[in-house]
């Protein structure tokens, strides 16, 4: 991943990993990085990693298993117009950010 300049690394990585759990890749039920292999993966802090995962277990993409194990959410509640809705905030906010 090449983050740009201007917007934080921890929106960019949310967007990105947000846009790639709706288009299906990872798959519900798939595990997603731990913080420390998100960290040593994108060369990022520790700190940004955990804010990743935890605004994704907030956006209810990821939960949580018992052992701090992040699972891929079933999102199929999720109407299309609301994950789109979900990727154009996020998008804003990147776009206000670098500005």
């Amino acid at each position: 991943m090449e983050f740009k300049s201007g917007a934080a690394i921890c929106e960019q990585v949310v967007y990105a990993a947000t846009k790639s759990i709706i288009s299906g890749q990872p798959r519900p039920g798939d595990e997603f990085p731990s913080v420390r292999a998100l960290s040593k993966q994108l060369k990022i802090n520790p700190n940004t990693a955990h804010k990743v995962v935890a605004r994704l277990a907030d956006a209810g993409l990821l939960a949580i298993r018992p052992g701090s194990v992040a699972i891929v959410a079933k999102h199929s509640s999720a109407t299309k117009a609301e994950t789109t809705n979900l990727l154009e905030q996020q998008f804003e906010e990147l776009v206000v950010e670098r500005h």
